[in-house]
């Protein structure tokens, strides 16, 4: 086996579950696994867990094979399960595999890649976000193009549409799609990179990505994943054949009293997560604002979450995050782009900082106090 290059970040896979696989990690590896947080490099690892490297870097070597570490440059090796489908297990699913895997392969970078081609929309005459293109980031035009256009659809397809699969693949297919996506977006590629708003787009495709990949490969979570997908296509199926009028009218009355439900679990979410970001438990709140705004897109809410974090000089990666979000849902406010420019320039980010700084500018922003910050930072 290779050589493992000891300056890599291993990072945890989020949600993904110990206790689903077949095989249980050994104490030492749950010992490993435990002192994984995403900012410890392999070097240091090896140091802190006091195992000693060659048996530290054998534990993160299983911790990836079992999917609860990502580990850069370290594919899982094929174990004997990637012969047979996940679902099924037999020799008819294991012929599925073969056709999936060469299904499941990419095209080199460009606007070409058969990533694109897995969502509806056509990138020929995608309308793009002019803005976006833009920005003054370390990305080449056609990978712009490329995140723009995924980051937009991607909650409109499923985990099988997502990582270019089919529904009956096997585990071998499947892994090969998730490294080539990961690698693909996974942030290390693009570390120390000017990235503006397209890191927060990366980060959610890789999030994506990797949840998708972690729900197929467990069977227990893909049997209710597949599940609710025929579930949404029946309710689908009977909501387009329900035309009647009566029926129609039932619709409304059931929509009126899904709303004034939604609104309340829209204020409770934000009530529950103002105590805990009050608290200081920064990572439940800010999981139950992103519920809230799942509920109710709320630029005011977006921007007040931002701007205490921002306060509090704590999780500005999600500070910048909502305040994108802001942006999105009321693009004519200067507000949330003015946020955004201190956000950089808490961060240091100085040229994302200025970009957004005169983007606020010219949507009408504060200027005297723009002026004064742009001074500041172009000295």
């Amino acid at each position: 086996m290779p050589e493992l290059d000891d300056s890599v970040t291993p990072e945890p896979i989020a949600d993904a579950d110990p206790s689903s696989l077949d095989v249980q990690p050994t104490h030492e590896e749950y010992f490993v696994l435990s002192r994984i947080d995403g900012n410890t490099n392999v070097a240091d690892l090896c140091r802190a867990t006091g195992l000693g490297t060659e048996k530290t870097i054998a534990c993160l070597r299983k911790l990836t094979e079992y999917g609860l570490v990502h580990l850069p440059g370290e594919d899982p090796p094929p174990s004997e399960s990637d012969e047979t489908a996940t679902s099924t297990g037999d020799e008819s699913s294991g012929a599925a595999t073969d056709d999936s895997e060469s299904k499941s392969t990419d095209a080199d970078d460009g606007p070409g890649s058969r990533i694109c081609q897995r969502f509806p929309a056509d990138f020929d005459d995608y309308p793009f976000d002019q803005q976006l293109l833009e920005q003054s980031v370390e990305l080449d035009d056609d990978f712009k193009r490329e995140v723009i256009f995924v980051y937009d659809q991607i909650d409109g397809v499923d985990h099988y549409q997502l990582l270019g699969v089919e529904r009956d693949v096997g585990r071998r297919p499947l892994r090969k799609s998730y490294f080539q996506m990961s690698k693909r977006y996974h942030p290390d590629r693009f570390y120390q990179k000017i990235l503006g708003d397209y890191e927060s787009m990366i980060e959610a495709i890789f999030q994506r990505v990797t949840r998708a990949y972690q729900t197929l490969t467990n069977a227990r979570k893909r049997k209710e994943y597949d599940q609710q997908l025929e579930q949404s296509t029946a309710v689908h199926q009977q909501h387009q054949q329900a035309s009647t009028p009566a029926s129609r009218q039932s619709e409304s009355r059931a929509g009126m009293k899904g709303d004034k439900k939604k609104e309340m679990a829209y204020k409770v979410l934000v009530q529950r997560s103002d105590e805990a970001l009050e608290e200081g438990r920064f990572s439940q709140a800010l999981d139950g604002y992103r519920k809230a705004l799942s509920l109710k897109r709320d630029a005011q809410l977006a921007i007040k979450v931002a701007s205490r974090l921002l306060e509090a000089n704590e999780r500005l990666d999600d500070a910048a995050g909502f305040a994108r979000a802001a942006h999105k849902i009321d693009n004519s406010s200067p507000a949330p782009l003015q946020l955004l420019g201190r956000v950089y320039e808490k961060k240091g980010a100085v040229e994302d900082a200025i970009y957004h700084y005169k983007q606020a500018l010219e949507a009408g922003g504060d200027k005297d106090q723009i002026r004064r910050r742009l001074t500041a930072l172009e000295q």
